[in-house]
């Protein structure tokens, strides 16, 4: 069966705070006279706009009014790193990035631009160059806890664990109510195989935020892991309460039913699991080897079928169908099965192949 034990990659609603505003306003004023506006005041009044709009979420007149700003004062930093914050929020990453490098070339020693860079970096699955970028921002003097965190799961996303818990652990000095920390801090510490540090973080992750799907679903992950089977079904069942729609739970706990001998149970759970998410060819594979334990081998090869059309490269799916059709005497199409799952990188299939 496979087995999840979920990482939550906290996306905060937006991670950048807008440089502020450019105060333009003397300490006298003559109102008598010809309004003359100073060299680049269009500019910084044009990237005050573009904060205000920010800050109502206005995001295509933010965007345009930094435009403004820039074309006015080719060479204005603050503007640079606003509009690619805008351009984060609008998930134009190429963009963002382009306009962070230019902030950056401008303004070498600007922390909060190699942040920005780095998160969009993470967005993209670009771990190393998201740790890098947060390191840099780091050394500049950004020291807010959410830099530790994203520099945290980056290295975690890199299997550097322990790396992982040191950030994460000093986010959480920095932000004593850092459920997302908690909840990822105790990931890392399963992967260690500290189960007992994992399910305290877990637990301080969904005392902060009891509606913590995803912390509950991780408690289960873990006390299946350590064999605490009814205590697993209990914190499933939380997040399953917590939000209904949690596919991956009802497939967890389906897992621990299995693990228990309750194919009926798993079964139902397997389906509630495709109820909400029809295309989840995990569930499919485990409904199959449910079925192989029940011995209705060919609804078995029905599922692992259902599985492999949806994604053709499910190695593990193809060698339990071949398991199932060996099951049948059908030893050619087994074989094929097997053959197929080697090919795709499953190790045990070639034991079965000898």
């Amino acid at each position: 069966m496979k087995k999840y034990f979920v990482l939550f990659v906290g996306y905060c609603m937006f991670p950048f705070i807008l440089l502020s505003q450019v105060d333009n306003s003397s300490s006298t004023k003559d109102t008598s006279s010809t309004l003359i506006v100073a060299e680049n005041q269009e500019a910084e009044v044009a990237y005050n706009n573009g904060t205000q709009f920010f800050s109502q979420n206005i995001l295509s007149e933010a965007l345009a009014s930094f435009d403004e700003a820039i074309k006015l004062k080719p060479n204005f930093d603050k503007a640079y790193f606003n509009r690619g914050s805008v351009k984060t929020q609008l998930s134009d990453y190429k963009g963002a990035i382009s306009d962070f490098n230019f902030a950056i070339e401008i303004n070498p020693d600007m922390a909060n631009a190699y942040y920005g860079r780095a998160y969009v970096e993470y967005l993209q699955n670009d771990f190393k160059s998201a740790l890098n970028d947060f390191k840099m921002s780091v050394l500049r003097g950004y020291n807010d806890a959410k830099v530790f965190y994203y520099r945290g799961v980056s290295k975690f996303q890199l299997d550097d664990f322990k790396g992982a818990i040191d950030d994460l652990t000093i986010a959480i000095s920095k932000k004593s109510d850092y459920a997302y920390a908690y909840n990822d801090r105790g990931s890392a510490k399963l992967r260690l195989k500290d189960y007992k540090g994992a399910i305290a973080d877990y637990n301080m992750a969904v005392k902060i935020d009891p509606q913590m799907a995803i912390a509950y679903n991780n408690l289960g992950s873990v006390k299946r892991k350590t064999k605490d089977y009814p205590a697993a079904i209990i914190d499933y069942s939380l997040a399953i309460k917590v939000k209904p729609d949690y596919y991956i739970a009802y497939n967890n706990r389906a897992s621990v039913k299995y693990d228990m001998k309750d194919y009926e149970g798993a079964l139902a759970d397997y389906n509630n699991a495709l109820f909400i998410k029809s295309d989840y060819e995990f569930v499919y594979n485990n409904i199959g080897t449910v079925k192989v334990k029940m011995k209705d081998y060919k609804g078995a090869v029905e599922s692992f079928n259902k599985a492999i059309e949806i994604n053709p490269n499910y190695g593990v799916a193809y060698l339990n169908r071949g398991t199932a059709k060996e099951m049948m005497r059908d030893m050619k199409g087994a074989k094929e099965d097997w053959k197929k799952a080697a090919e795709l990188g499953v190790e045990k299939a070639n034991s079965f192949l000898q």
